[in-house]
């Protein structure tokens, strides 16, 4: 990696910090928890080495439990990879089924705090607009 890439990547690490309240990391993924009147939600941001892209992926905060640890790293890394961005769900060893959003960002010397604050709000708007239709569309089934 060369120097500009480690000061460019240690600079979104500090953004990353600054506009998460970061409950774990795993490597360049950190995991925060977003509550609001509206919803309960995991926030996932990984900085992805192969390319200057931010990962931001907000999914059910059942995600989180400890019993899918795994399958939550497991979803980033592979969403990652495949660099898909929108809506998508895996299914857990229990049948059920999580549901999450995924944006990507180019990552550059003008990503700040206000920048990645308003991508981490619009991402989570986008969840919060989804798993309402979703919810919606779920009470219907029941019905």
């Amino acid at each position: 990696m060369t120097k500009n890439n480690q000061k460019l990547n240690e600079n979104c690490r500090s953004v990353i910090r600054a506009c998460l309240n970061i409950v774990e990391e795993n490597g360049d993924t950190y995991v925060a928890i977003h509550k609001d009147d509206d919803i309960e939600c995991v926030v996932l941001v990984s900085i992805i080495r192969t390319y200057p892209i931010l990962s931001v992926v907000v999914a059910d905060k059942i995600l989180f439990a400890q019993e899918n640890a795994d399958a939550m790293y497991r979803a980033a890394n592979e969403l990652n990879i495949e660099s898909v961005v929108g809506w998508h769900s895996i299914m857990l060893s229990d049948s059920s089924s999580i549901y999450m959003y995924r944006e990507c960002a180019w990552i550059n010397e003008q990503l700040n705090r206000d920048y990645l604050m308003e991508i981490l709000l619009n991402c989570i708007s986008e969840y919060k607009l989804g798993r309402a239709h979703l919810s919606a569309a779920i009470q219907k089934e029941q019905q």
